[in-house]
């Protein structure tokens, strides 16, 4: 005769009225007359779980379909088991502690967040969810995420920004402490997180792999698009990164600084109603347009003539002085800031009013 183990009567309350049909049928007990059975939802397949500050945060997408190809609209919630083990009993004969949740679902959500605070450091813990229908039918388990849990560390602070063109660079201060205030003894990593929305938290870092030191450069960015930022620490505990709570939001918004090459070709020549100045085009593809510079015989410093970049390239100043002008001219883009060039060659030239004049080029 066939007897039934504590770890039959587990399956049992974790796997649902599927598990039990196959448990009475092992232990060779009749099962009662079952009817014709109902499609079940397929299963999560990405189960996420990433331990952060005071928890374990759970993700996973809401399923939309049976096994059978049919639409999912009778989802009662979600059952979510842990089982867990402290790490230095990985491998012995310690049996695993298991836990489990249900979660409603509300119609409408796409996706389910979760958080697991009832933690103990130095554990490993492992994750699978279940979706339940308003028949009480129970998908198979989804796939297995698995964390080892430990102390986090204290955020880092100051974080810094410096803005590039298409780049913003992060700069910050480590923590000097757990959580708890105790000393650190281990290597400390970070994260970056980046969002276009203030307040936005996002679920995952934009750094690849975890960042060994205090700086980061985040590129690929569009100009003049204000970015916040949050930057956490991370304790690597086996194959996790256990993360602090995020440091303070920043914003940070990305400019082009480079100048335009400066302006060359000047030349210039007198009209009967002023003096005409021309110049070479530059090859940049964002040039706005030039700022028209001059100096009078007796001035001591030049002056910009034209209120707004002229985007020509020949520009005739009517309000020449008798005597000598001298000019030159800057090439200006037309990104927010307005970079300038350095300025072109000088040209100065004799103008006498009503008349021309003979140019002396310099």
């Amino acid at each position: 005769m066939r007897t039934c183990s504590r770890g039959s009567s587990l399956a049992i309350a974790l796997f649902g009225i599927t598990a039990v049909f196959l448990f009475l049928v092992q232990c060779g007990l009749k099962a009662p007359p079952v009817p014709y059975p109902l499609a079940k939802p397929v299963s999560v397949t990405n189960l996420t779980a990433l331990p952060r500050n005071d928890g374990v945060m759970l993700s996973w997408s809401i399923p939309d379909k049976n096994t059978d190809g049919t639409m999912l609209a009778n989802i009662k919630g979600f059952n979510l088991v842990r089982a867990g083990i402290p790490i230095s009993d990985i491998g012995t004969d310690t049996k695993e502690v298991y836990k489990q949740w249900r979660y409603p679902y509300s119609a409408g959500e796409h996706f389910m967040d979760v958080k697991d605070t009832d933690l103990t450091y130095r554990f490993r813990y492992s994750y699978i969810v279940f979706t339940v229908t308003m028949d009480d039918v129970v998908s198979d388990p989804s796939n297995t995420s698995v964390v080892y849990w430990d102390k986090p560390f204290m955020p880092p602070s100051d974080i810094r920004a410096e803005s590039g063109n298409g780049f913003i660079e992060l700069s910050w201060v480590s923590p000097s402490a757990y959580i708890d205030k105790s000393k650190i003894h281990k290597t400390i990593y970070y994260n970056v997180y980046r969002s276009l929305k203030m307040g936005n938290f996002p679920l995952f870092p934009i750094n690849p792999a975890l960042i060994s030191g205090t700086t980061y450069i985040d590129g690929d960015l569009k100009n003049n698009t204000p970015y916040f930022y949050e930057v956490t620490s991370a304790a690597k505990v086996s194959d996790s990164a256990v993360e602090s709570a995020p440091s303070a939001q920043i914003m940070a918004v990305p400019v082009a600084l480079v100048s335009p090459a400066r302006p060359y070709g000047l030349s210039a020549a007198p009209l009967k109603n002023g003096i005409a100045i021309s110049w070479e085009p530059n090859t940049e593809s964002d040039i706005l347009g030039y700022y028209i510079y001059k100096k009078s015989l007796n001035g001591k410093t030049f002056e910009r003539i034209d209120a707004e970049p002229v985007s020509a390239t020949t520009y005739v100043d009517t309000g020449a002085f008798p005597g000598y002008n001298t000019y030159y001219i800057t090439a200006v883009d037309s990104s927010d800031q307005h970079n300038e060039s350095a300025p072109s060659e000088k040209y100065k030239i004799f103008y006498r009013v009503g008349r021309h004049g003979g140019p002396h080029g310099q």
